[in-house]
């Protein structure tokens, strides 16, 4: 008797004395899992964490704060955004006149807040604080 006989042999044989195991292409669950059960498997785990964040969530944070604040710096920083959109305004087109203009009308809008420099509201009208500012530009 040859190996592909003797293996041939075995097959019918276990197939004939273990009705349980699978003929070949033949699922253990033809039935499969009930539609949606899956979802709302994750639906109420979803449900069960809401749940305990409302209760328990706030002092949660509190604990990880006091206990383990780089724990805590590293979990804010995993919910921050791994990519940034950044828009550049391309100002090289603009002559070096209408440069210092656009400097002088941005001066002219930020003077009652940075007047005196300090960010302190200042008492000096804008248009005064803008040509003050704008004339230290040049």
């Amino acid at each position: 008797m040859n190996c592909k006989q003797l293996m041939a042999d075995t097959e019918n044989t276990d197939a004939k004395q273990k009705p349980w195991l699978f003929q070949p292409g033949q699922s253990g669950n033809p039935a499969g899992k009930p539609k949606g059960a899956k979802h709302r498997l994750q639906e109420d785990f979803v449900n069960d964490v809401q749940a305990a964040w409302e209760t328990s969530g706030p002092a949660a944070i509190d604990a990880m704060i006091a206990d383990k604040p780089g724990d805590f710096v590293k979990m804010v920083a995993s919910l921050m955004p791994k990519e940034a959109t950044l828009t550049i305004n391309d100002h090289s087109e603009l002559t070096d006149a209408e440069l210092a203009d656009r400097v002088r009308a941005l001066a002219a809008q930020l003077a009652p807040f940075l007047a005196d420099g300090t960010g302190a509201a200042s008492t000096i009208d804008a248009s005064e604080a803008g040509k003050a500012i704008a004339s230290r530009v040049h």
